[in-house]
C-alpha cells in the first residue's frame, strides 16, 4: 500500500528524495529542496550519466547536501513537450516498481519536477495514484509462502494546488482494476458462477450498487435458454448477475455494461485441445472488468445511471451438456441452431444483451474474451470493437482508448454477416460459421439481440491478459478497457 501526504517543502525530512528529470534541464526550472538550490548539481549528475532522463528510466545515487546526504532517485521524463498520459503511465509505473523492488518505505517527492505544460497537474496526480495501485499489483492468495504487503509513505510537495483528491481518484481506479484482476486470477474450482455472484454481492454490500441474482432454475423458468444451455453441462448452474448504480437523474436512461462470465471453458463437446484449454479461467475477464468499471463509477460518484449484466456459466461436458445440432430458444423467443459448443460466449451474451435491453438503456457496451480471430486480426494488445447505431459513441470511445494508452480498432459488421447468422435450415439463427470473418460473425450475432438500441461490442480476447510484465503490472489479467470506459463516462 502506498500512502500519500501533501506537505510543504520545509517539512520534507525523508532519507530518500525523488524527482523527475527531463531531457533538457532548462525545461525543469529551479530545483529547491530544504532551502537549497540543487539545479546545477542535478545537471552535473545528468551530464556524467549518474542519472538518466530517458522516459521511464529510474536511477539511484547519493546526493550530498550541506549538512547531510540523501539517496537521490530520479525518473526520466524525456522531452516534456511530449509528456502525455501514456508517458506518465510509464514514468510512474517504472518508478513504483523500482521503489517496491528496492523496498523503499519512505520518500520525499518534489511533485513540481514531474509536471509539464502538456498535462494538467490534476491529471499527473491521478496517474500517480493509479500507478501506485496498478503497477505493483500482485496475487499470491493461494501460495503458502506469502510476501509481506509492501508499505510506502510518500511525502509530496507542490506549490500550486491541493492534489490529494486527484491522487485518491487515481488510487480508486487502480483498486478497481486490481479488483477485476483478483476475480480473473481466481481458479475455476473456486470461482464457480454461484461463488462469483456471492463475491460480487458481498463486495457491493455496503455500497450504492444494488445486486440481483438469477440462478439456474430462475433462468430456465424465465426463458434464458441460451445461458441455461451453455451452463447445464456443469454441476455448477449458470447465473445472471445484475448490478445497478443510480448516480444520475431518475429520468435519465442508463448505460448498460454487459460482461461474458464463463468461469471455465472446456469447449464443451467441441472440446478444446489440451494446450487450448489452459488459461480458460480467464474466459470471464469481460465480466470481471465490468465489475471493475461499476466499482470505480460508484466510488467516484459519477453522475450517471449504469446497469451491469453478467452472464456467468461453466462450459463443461456431461450427459446434460448441449451438443452440436441442438436447437435452443433464446430469451428473445428466437431459435438458435448450435453448431459449435466452443462458440458459447456469443450465446450467453445474446441472452444477456437482450435482457439488458429491457432496462431501456441509451447505449449497450458488452465486453468478452470472445474470438481468436480478433487476436489474429489485431494482435494480442488490441481490442476489436464493433458498433451498431452508435457511430458517435464509438468514435468517442476509440479516442478515449488512445488517450488512456489502450488500443481499440473498429471492425465492420455488414450484410454478409447479417445473412450468415441466419443461415440455418432448421432455426432462426445459427451460432457458428466455418468461413472467414469469425470475429465479425460473432459480433453480429450478439448485436442482433440489442435491436435498434445503440450497441458497442468489445472483443478483448487479446488484451484481457498479457504474457509479459510491463509498467502497468505483472503478466496475467490486465483490466482491459476499464480506464478507457471510465474516462469516457466521466
Amino acid at each position: 500500500m502506498v500512502n500519500f501526504k501533501i506537505c510543504n517543502n520545509a517539512s520534507l525530512q525523508s532519507e530518500v528524495l525523488i524527482l523527475g528529470l527531463p531531457d533538457h534541464i532548462n525545461q525543469l526550472g529551479t530545483i529547491h529542496y530544504n532551502n537549497q538550490d540543487l539545479t546545477h548539481q542535478i545537471d552535473t549528475y545528468r551530464h556524467h550519466h549518474l542519472v538518466s532522463s530517458k522516459l521511464g528510466k529510474v536511477s539511484s545515487t547519493l546526493l550530498p547536501l550541506a549538512d547531510t546526504s540523501k539517496r537521490l532517485i530520479t525518473v526520466g521524463l524525456g522531452n516534456l513537450k511530449s509528456l502525455d498520459y501514456a508517458a506518465l503511465l510509464k514514468v510512474f509505473g517504472h518508478l513504483f516498481q523500482f521503489l517496491k523492488e528496492e523496498q523503499v518505505t519512505e520518500a520525499d517527492v518534489l511533485f513540481d519536477t514531474l509536471i509539464s505544460k502538456q498535462v494538467e497537474q490534476s491529471k499527473v496526480a491521478e496517474v500517480m495514484g493509479l500507478q501506485s495501485e496498478q503497477s505493483i499489483y500482485s496475487f499470491d492468495n493461494y501460495k503458502s509462502d506469502k510476501t509481506a504487503p509492501y508499505q510506502l509513505e510518500l511525502n509530496i510537495t507542490s506549490a500550486t494546488e491541493d492534489l490529494n483528491q486527484y491522487i485518491i481518484n487515481g488510487k480508486t481506479i487502480g483498486q478497481s482494476i486490481n479488483l477485476a484482476r483478483d476475480f480473473s486470477q481466481m481458479p475455476p474450482n473456486i470461482l464457480t458462477p454461484n461463488y462469483f455472484a456471492e463475491q460480487i454481492t458481498q463486495h457491493f454490500a455496503q455500497s450504492s450498487v444494488a445486486v440481483d441474482i438469477k440462478d439456474g432454475n430462475q433462468l430456465l423458468d424465465e426463458g434464458f435458454g441460451l445461458i441455461h444451455a451453455v451452463g447445464k453441462g456443469s454441476e455448477h448452474p449458470p447465473v445472471v448477475i445484475t448490478m445497478t448504480y443510480n448516480g444520475g437523474d431518475s429520468n435519465d436512461a442508463p448505460i448498460a455494461l454487459v460482461g461474458k462470465g464463463i468461469t471455465y471453458d472446456s469447449g464443451g463437446y467441441s472440446i478444446k485441445s489440451k494446450i487450448g484449454m489452459q488459461t480458460m479461467k480467464f474466459d470471464m475477464c469481460g465480466a470481471a472488468n465490468v465489475v471493475g468499471m461499476i466499482d470505480a463509477a460508484s466510488r467516484l460518484q459519477l453522475p450517471i445511471n449504469i446497469v451491469g449484466v453478467i452472464a456467468s456459466a461453466e462450459n463443461m461436458i456431461s450427459n446434460q451438456a448441449m451438443k452440436p445440432d441442438d436447437v435452443l430458444t433464446a430469451l428473445s423467443g428466437e431459435t438458435v441452431e448450435m453448431l459449435n459448443s466452443d462458440a458459447e460466449g456469443r450465446l450467453v451474451l445474446g441472452d444477456a444483451v437482450f435482457y439488458a435491453n429491457q432496462f431501456q438503456p441509451k447505449l449497450i457496451l458488452d465486453f468478452a474474451t470472445l474470438t481468436g480471430a480478433a487476436v489474429a486480426a489485431l494482435g494480442e494488445d488490441k481490442a476489436a470493437i464493433f458498433s451498431s447505431n452508435a457511430d458517435k459513441e464509438i468514435e468517442a470511445i476509440r479516442l478515449s482508448a488512445k488517450a488512456m494508452d489502450e488500443y481499440a480498432f473498429e471492425l465492420p459488421m455488414t450484410q454478409t454477416e447479417q445473412r450468415l447468422i441466419r443461415q440455418s435450415d432448421v432455426a432462426d439463427l445459427v451460432n457458428h460459421t466455418n468461413g472467414h470473418g469469425k470475429a465479425l460473425f460473432a459480433a453480429t450475432f450478439i448485436t442482433h439481440f440489442s435491436g435498434a438500441t445503440p450497441h458497442i461490442h468489445f472483443d478483448i480476447a487479446g488484451p484481457a491478459t498479457t504474457t509479459k510484465a510491463s509498467y502497468k503490472g505483472p503478466k496475467g489479467p490486465t483490466g482491459s478497457m476499464i480506464t478507457t470506459v471510465l474516462n469516457w463516462l466521466r
